[in-house]
């Protein structure tokens, strides 16, 4: 029941940076392009660091992290199993024919970077930042491949895949962070104080910065243009009951410890990815219908981070 106290304090934290994020958004000096430099500056600037520091601090051995290396597929399974669950769900429930690739997407890849990592960091406190990372690095591949395939099928434009532009993403600079703190850890590279003092402080700031950007996004999105249909409700129900369902079935079959278990629980049944809506525009694909979905997965997830934590808790799912 600790936990369950513990994920609901945690959540009113976040809220309060979302609610900033909100608040300042309305500000006439914020506007878009400090939700533009918010954006950037937390992907291109402090995430890398975030990810270096904690994982070279979290991993105390060149064991331990070729032990959390093994752990990947586990996880690329995961996703590809609830992606196939959404093409079958989109199928039998006749999502709209135009937006059924942007709801296979939104369906099967939750937002890991904004919203993921600071519940867990919340939840199981900054020593959890490694265990992450191994669901980042498939959730990162995934995406930039097979998400990025499905929303560029029958664009809209006519452009021709630029499978370059996403191999490049795929080694974005958070990636770049992550595999750097993987091989000081791994080459057993002593890192100086006075370098991991500014890291340490860089990194404090990121989910901060982070759960900001996620409240000037609810902020900016146009409420005009939130249409409640059949295909967000399903959409809905997919993040938040068959997901989660299928996560807790496959992840009791994992020959994993328990706090792994718990731990890609909770980011497989994180809102949608917020990077999606970005795509969805990118590819011509129905924008309106990926903002939607993010915003509503986003609120409702308020509601839902400690529902789960209570049923994870209460019933023993993963013991």
């Amino acid at each position: 029941m600790g936990m369950v106290l513990q994920s609901i304090k945690s959540i009113f934290a976040l809220l309060i940076l979302i609610g900033m994020g909100f608040y300042f958004a309305g500000k006439k000096w914020f506007g878009k392009n400090g939700m533009d430099f918010l954006s950037k500056f937390t992907v291109e600037a402090t995430l890398p660091f975030y990810m270096f520091y904690n994982i070279y601090r979290d991993l105390e051995s060149r064991e331990r992290l070729l032990f959390l290396i093994t752990k990947v597929p586990y996880v690329f399974a995961l996703i590809l199993m609830c992606v196939c669950l959404a093409a079958v769900t989109a199928k039998v429930c006749r999502i709209r024919e135009d937006r059924r690739d942007t709801f296979i997407v939104a369906a099967g890849f939750p937002n890991v970077v904004f919203i993921g990592f600071p519940v867990i960091q919340a939840l199981w406190g900054e020593g959890i930042t490694s265990v992450g990372a191994i669901y980042y690095i498939a959730s990162t591949v995934l995406f930039w491949t097979l998400g990025i395939s499905l929303l560029q099928r029958g664009e809209k434009n006519g452009k021709s895949a630029r499978w370059a532009q996403n191999i490049k993403n795929l080694f974005c600079p958070t990636v770049v962070g992550m595999f750097l703190g993987m091989a000081a850890v791994f080459f057993r590279i002593e890192v100086p104080d006075f370098i991991l003092k500014p890291l340490s402080m860089i990194s404090g700031v990121t989910s901060p910065l982070a759960l900001v950007f996620i409240g000037s996004v609810i902020r900016n999105m146009e409420t005009s243009s939130i249409r409640i249909g059949k295909d967000i409700v399903v959409a809905v129900l997919m993040r938040f009951i068959m997901v989660p369902a299928t996560a807790v079935v496959f992840l009791r079959l994992l020959p994993v410890t328990q706090e792994m278990r718990e731990v890609f629980f909770m980011l497989t049944v994180m809102p949608a990815m917020a990077q999606m809506g970005i795509m969805a525009r990118e590819y011509d694909r129905d924008y309106e219908f990926a903002c939607t979905v993010i915003t509503v997965t986003t609120v409702i997830s308020m509601v839902t981070i400690p529902v789960f934590m209570y049923l994870m808790q209460t019933f023993v799912i993963f013991g």
